[in-house]
């Protein structure tokens, strides 16, 4: 389609934007959790224990998610590759149809969307769940303090 290259320019700008809000939520996530670290080591009876229970579960469970969808778009692009070498090879043979072309162009495309969206789709996991931690922790330093 004649859009799909301005789609794929739009994908990886929104993933520019996400990237960035990743990054600057990061060191609010980082300084309110090394906040309750230090209250808890300090006293422990009276520790936030369920925040930092989440810790640990919510980074693999997100990070888990990355990097299912970077190889289930790292497979969709070996499909289509192994594809087109197929069908280059066949390129100026008898084996050559009138729709070898025409699959060329299409894997070409899928491929270019395929590769242009893989670090958005890996990154959505970790941009929600970082993002709502600053929510989360921002709402709680307020009410505390």
């Amino acid at each position: 389609m004649w859009t799909d290259a301005w789609k794929m320019g739009m994908t990886m700008w929104q993933t520019g934007v996400a990237l960035q809000e990743t990054m600057m939520a990061v060191p609010v996530v980082i300084a309110r959790r090394s906040d309750k670290i230090d209250a808890a080591m300090r006293n422990p009876l009276d520790g936030d224990y369920v925040e930092l229970a989440r810790m640990v579960p919510e980074k693999v469970e997100a990070f888990g998610s990355a990097g299912a969808s970077l190889m289930e778009d790292w497979i969709g692009v070996q499909t289509a590759m192994m594809g087109q070498w197929r069908d280059i090879a066949s390129l100026g043979t008898i084996a050559m149809t009138r729709g070898t072309v025409g699959r060329i162009q299409a894997r070409n495309r899928r491929i270019g969307k395929l590769l242009g969206g893989a670090g958005g789709k890996a990154l959505k996991p970790v941009h929600s769940q970082v993002t709502a931690n600053r929510t989360r922790l921002e709402k709680a330093a307020t009410r505390s303090g």
